[in-house]
């Protein structure tokens, strides 16, 4: 049937189904117009964090380079790449079939790694063919092939000190003579016990494992309570760093800070972390209050707390940078589910990106403070406005609440708009936590706090977590088991 055979009302009909159609399909063109501008935005959030992590590698090659042994000869060293026991390079989708190093694409020379120096050369040689049986006049070349191999696990050497006691004839005073070497208490030597701690921390093994690893290795037997004891030990000698460790945080300028919850004898406690470019500090305690930090950093400290919203860092300073990931996080999450939101996580996601492609430029102070001014005045009338679902209520009073702790990043070169450095630092301890599940005591929060810290300290400054263990062990006297509980102790 032809147009022309129609009725009025038929071409009518036909129109109006023909704009309806047309409708559909412009609202479907524009819900996928929306999808595209938000998959454009999280690529914009992805490349943007692939760039921050580029620099941080950078940061890190270079701050590994200054920290290298200068002793250690250069066929000896790694340039740059993290070699921590905890990354997981033996997935089988790393795992090579063809001989190749495993993640390596063919053709790839790996720069990182220079090849070891051989301690000892075998000559292989053939007399005759595989093939013919023929006899070989000499050789017409060689195919040199590098192996690394560990050597076999050694038993445990046992010394026996004998200690020689003398009394003093003119005081009468009592000395057992001492050595580097012998421990003043316990039967176990510096290695077992940084093995045990680095075991128990850094490749987060219960106490039975590590026994049954000890006796794997070596044929030493030790319980369990053993290698506890020997794990509290290394805790005790490295008091004294992590104390150092908390004295360069009270000095900085700039620190992260976080926290997330830990049982401690199945009661709630909370782990903090307080970390700056150079140091990472835990402390566990039984508050989540502006105590924790008035503590650890000193209710004198005079830098800027990197913080997320909770409301115990407002109470302890007024020199804030709250998170803008956060922020964003939750902006968009309202949105998702309300509509009146959606300006609001638009004008945020703006103003943030907006601002970072600004600082880029490297402005003097006199345009920061403007920007700073500018800002202020933007996130002030956002929050004026006029909504009326709850959610998108409570969000804008989020952001009222912390006007002037959004943008000190603005007027501040050296402070990061996002608390990422905090987050990141407590990955660790909440893997820790679904493996533990709960510290049983103040001596068991005292071992995992300070080992915790001295790790992640060496860590961030390209040091041998085992090398510095050793040395602590060995080179720092053991603070008594009395000592052995959190400088203070808080309720609440």
């Amino acid at each position: 049937m032809s147009w022309d055979d129609l009725s009025k009302d038929e071409l009518l009909s036909r129109f109006l189904q023909m704009e309806e159609r047309i409708d559909e399909l412009e609202e479907k063109i524009a819900q996928k117009d929306k999808r595209i501008e938000e998959q454009n935005e999280r690529i914009e959030e992805q490349q943007e964090r692939i760039e921050e992590q580029q620099e941080r590698i950078e940061e890190l090659e270079t701050r590994l380079r200054k920290y290298e042994n200068p002793h250690t000869p250069p066929s000896k060293r790694r340039s740059g790449t993290d070699e921590s026991p905890t990354s997981q390079d033996d997935e089988d989708d790393d795992v090579r079939t063809d001989g190749g190093t495993p993640g390596r694409k063919d053709g790839h020379n790996p720069e990182w790694r220079s090849p070891p120096d051989p301690d000892e050369e075998i000559e292989v040689t053939s007399d005759c063919c595989p093939e013919c049986g023929d006899h070989f006049d000499e050789s017409v070349g060689v195919s040199p092939r590098l192996v690394e191999e560990v050597p076999d696990p050694q038993p445990p050497e046992v010394t026996q000190y004998n200690r020689h006691r003398y009394q003093c004839d003119s005081c009468g005073t009592e000395t057992v003579a001492t050595h580097p070497d012998c421990p003043d208490e316990g039967q176990f030597g510096v290695n077992v016990i940084a093995q045990s701690a680095l075991s128990r921390y850094d490749h987060r093994l219960p106490y039975r494992k590590i026994t049954d690893r000890f006796e794997q290795l070596h044929g030493l037997e030790l319980s369990g309570a053993s290698a506890w004891h020997a794990t509290e030990r290394a805790a005790r000698a490295g008091r004294c760093e992590y104390e150092q460790i908390r004295r360069e945080i009270q000095e900085a300028e700039i620190v992260h800070v976080d926290e997330t919850g830990i049982k401690r004898d199945g009661d709630q406690a909370w782990i903090w972390t307080f970390r700056t470019d150079e140091h990472t500090l835990y402390a566990v305690r039984e508050s989540r209050g502006s105590d924790v930090p008035a503590e650890v950093l000193g209710e004198d400290f005079a830098g800027t707390v990197i913080c997320d919203g909770w409301t115990a860092y407002p109470a302890f300073s007024s020199t804030l940078q709250r998170c803008w990931a956060h922020l964003l996080r939750e902006a968009e999450d309202v949105a998702s589910d309300h509509e009146e939101a959606e300006p609001v996580y638009r004008y945020l996601k703006q103003m943030f990106v907006g601002l970072q492609s600004w600082l880029e430029t490297d402005p003097d102070p006199r345009a920061r403070a403007q920007m700073h001014r500018a800002c202020q005045d933007g996130l002030r009338s956002l929050v004026e406005r006029s909504v009326t679902d709850e959610p998108v209520a409570t969000l804008l009073g989020k952001i009222e609440g912390g006007l002037d702790h959004w943008l000190t990043f603005v007027g501040e070169p050296a402070v990061s708009p996002t608390n990422n450095a905090a987050e990141n630092a407590l990955r660790e301890p909440v893997v820790l936590r679904k493996i533990i599940g709960t510290l049983r005591n103040d001596r068991g929060m005292f071992v995992h706090e300070t080992i915790l810290s001295l790790l992640a300290t060496w860590r961030q400054q390209g040091r041998n977590p085992y090398e510095e263990l050793t040395r602590v062990v060995h080179d720092n006297e053991m603070i008594s088991r009395e000592q052995t509980v959190p400088v203070v102790e808080t309720s609440g």
